[in-house]
């Protein structure tokens, strides 16, 4: 039987915020990784009347080492999610 599955399920991921409640550094892989830039920052807010919403500030990075990550901020409950692709 074919079973619907979700794509591009968001990871718990463990973020160190700067001042600005912006992501400064990444941990990947068991290593802590460093945010060298932040490329685009956007927010979505959406199913307000629901019981459970979604209110998202999303953040493409580039780490140390060049490559890129979408993360996001759950700004009800505060957590860090890696955005898959």
């Amino acid at each position: 039987p074919s079973r619907i599955r979700p794509l591009n399920r968001p990871a718990p991921v463990q973020v160190r915020e700067d001042e600005r409640q912006m992501p400064s550094r990444v941990v990947l892989r068991n290593r802590e990784v460093t945010v060298t830039s932040v490329l685009d920052v956007w927010e979505i807010v959406d199913e307000w009347w629901r019981s459970e919403p979604i209110a998202r500030r999303y953040c493409k990075v580039v780490l140390e080492d060049g490559s890129s990550l979408t993360l996001f901020r759950d700004l009800l409950s505060g957590r860090w999610f890696q955005q898959r692709a």
